[in-house]
């Protein structure tokens, strides 16, 4: 009981004192790691939509000339910002789609319908469609089919490329609107 009318003006200064300053501790602390989070997150999801795109360019792509190995990172990137197709990159370049002309479901790029599992791009082809990759996934480099959001080999003839606009021809590949 003796503590209740003791001389508590010194205590209570000090703990008045602490508790903004352990308010403001907390409340930096929790920014920094939501931050950290975010951060963390956004590294991950940019690795992962970079390691899609490299794929796409490396499996579509890679014996292609330079311009189109940009061509088709583009085209990936153009589909991403079009409302017709899904949202992230790895979900545009997995997309699958029902064909009711042949009656099957078939995938948008061909290298990822094949049943084959693909052993791990690497070699001089992977980097290049790593640099290539960066480059369109940072827009450091000048857009060579902004508005094309199709393209085939030119040694096929598919059922839709005749109702689509040809906006450029790169290599054996052929690029639409």
């Amino acid at each position: 009981m003796r503590w209740m009318f003791a001389d508590k003006g010194t205590a209570a200064f000090f703990a008045m004192l602490a508790t903004p300053l352990i308010v403001l501790i907390s409340i930096v602390h929790f920014a920094y790691t939501d931050q950290r989070r975010a951060r963390i997150a956004a590294a991950e999801q940019r690795a992962e939509d970079l390691r899609c795109l490299a794929e796409n360019i490396y499996y579509e792509a890679r014996g292609e000339p330079l311009l189109g190995q940009y061509a088709v990172a583009e085209v990936t990137l153009n589909r991403v910002a079009s409302s017709d197709f899904p949202d992230t990159i790895c979900e545009v370049v997995h997309d699958s789609r029902w064909d009711r002309l042949h009656r099957r479901l078939t995938a948008h790029f061909s290298w990822t319908r094949l049943a084959v599992k693909h052993d791990a791009p690497k070699g001089p082809a992977w980097e290049q469609a790593m640099v290539v990759a960066v480059a369109v996934y940072d827009r450091t480099h000048k857009p060579i089919v902004p508005s094309a959001l199709f393209y085939h080999t030119s040694g096929v003839h598919p059922y839709w490329a005749e109702s689509k606009r040809v906006v450029a021809k790169i290599g054996n590949h052929i690029f639409y609107r």
